[in-house]
């Protein structure tokens, strides 16, 4: 009996503890006028994240795409080309240059 109350005491003063903190550090600040910020400002957190996305595509086309250099067949390269696109590993635009 004397554990339960302790378990359940404790989860009311982590629970109170947790609302205490809440209320002092409010989860989102007024950070006023946009303008004002300065440049460190503006930049934050997420400018110093590499852009995952692209290294991912570049990491997975460009195989591809070495691979194809060496096709001198001229049917062939264009068949290649073609299932690049259609497999959506090159886009159109990308095809045309």
């Amino acid at each position: 009996m004397k554990i339960l109350i302790g378990f359940i005491g404790g989860i009311v003063v982590c629970g109170l503890l947790m609302f205490g903190a809440r209320m002092v550090f409010p989860a989102l600040a007024d950070t006023g006028d946009p303008e004002d910020l300065s440049d460190n400002g503006s930049l934050g957190l997420a400018n110093l994240i590499p852009d995952i996305e692209k290294i991912y595509r570049d990491a997975l086309i460009m195989p591809f795409e070495k691979a194809e250099s060496k096709i001198y067949d001229e049917d062939i390269a264009e068949y290649y080309s073609e299932l690049l696109t259609k497999t959506g590993l090159r886009s159109e635009a990308a095809e045309v240059k």
